[in-house]
């Protein structure tokens, strides 16, 4: 499961983020590598999703589609993943670096609300993908914020040294007051400690990023994760089933 199960005042809500559909036709037009669509996969896997966990709605943090910078070939395949969706549950999209016209694509599609790029506050979680800064007044009301944008991932490696990148979700344990003064350049009115749950790409053919390289991707790269006090004791690195793999210290030190 690429995702987590969000409940809040009778809602069951699935979170997946980066479904990044139509990332076949960068594999093929870049890459010149010939890929099945994998759409129908996705939007299948999802809703099998929604009814193992009896979800009422779906949210995805960002990065809904994958062409860039304008969307050609992969319209109709967005459109067709979100309608199928949309059979099932409402469906709320909150933007990400790919979603371009996303707005427009998904016009009309009764059961999708797209919402603001920076977040959408539901009880004390803040959603959104992470490319952006969300608004200060969200992030002092949260208690704990789910993005997407990195697409996480853990390498295991077995005895005889055969190894394998598997999708990874992670919860950062944050001080409030540090990450708002480098958002904001001033403090916010809540203190105390925030949780940041970064969830791995719904996409099957994406695996990800390795959690090791997280502290450079994130300094480096336009992400929320930039102004994160990464410290290595205090990032815990689950599988995307949820089982718990130790911290990214622990991760770290383990590997040879």
């Amino acid at each position: 499961m690429r995702g987590i199960l969000l409940q809040h005042r009778g809602e069951r809500i699935l979170l997946l983020a980066d479904t990044h559909v139509g990332y076949e036709v960068e594999l093929r037009r870049e890459r010149g590598i010939n890929v099945v669509s994998q759409t129908a996969k996705l939007a299948n896997s999802v809703l099998e999703l929604v009814d193992s966990q009896n979800a009422t709605m779906v949210a995805i943090l960002g990065d809904v589609k994958h062409e860039l910078p304008v969307p050609r070939e992969s319209v109709d395949e967005v459109k067709a993943f979100l309608k199928t969706l949309a059979k099932k549950v409402p469906v709320l999209l909150i933007p990400g670096n790919h979603d371009s016209l996303l707005q427009e694509i998904a016009a009309g599609i009764e059961g999708v609300e797209v919402a603001s790029a920076r977040g959408v506050l539901i009880g004390r979680f803040l959603l959104f993908h992470g490319h952006v800064k969300p608004l200060k007044s969200d992030l002092e009301r949260a208690d704990v914020v789910v993005m997407g944008h990195t697409h996480p991932a853990v390498v295991i490696r077995d005895e005889v040294g055969y190894a394998a990148k598997e999708p990874a979700v992670l919860k950062i344990y944050a001080r409030r007051s540090k990450l708002c003064k480098a958002l904001y350049d001033e403090p916010c009115r809540r203190r105390g400690e925030l949780k940041v749950v970064v969830l791995p790409a719904a996409h099957p053919l994406i695996t990800g990023v390795d959690v090791r390289e997280l502290q450079t991707l994130a300094s480096e790269g336009r992400t929320f994760l930039k102004y994160v006090e990464l410290n290595p004791e205090k990032v815990e690195v689950y599988l995307s089933d949820l089982t718990y793999l130790g911290t990214l210290a622990d991760i770290t030190e383990a590997t040879p």
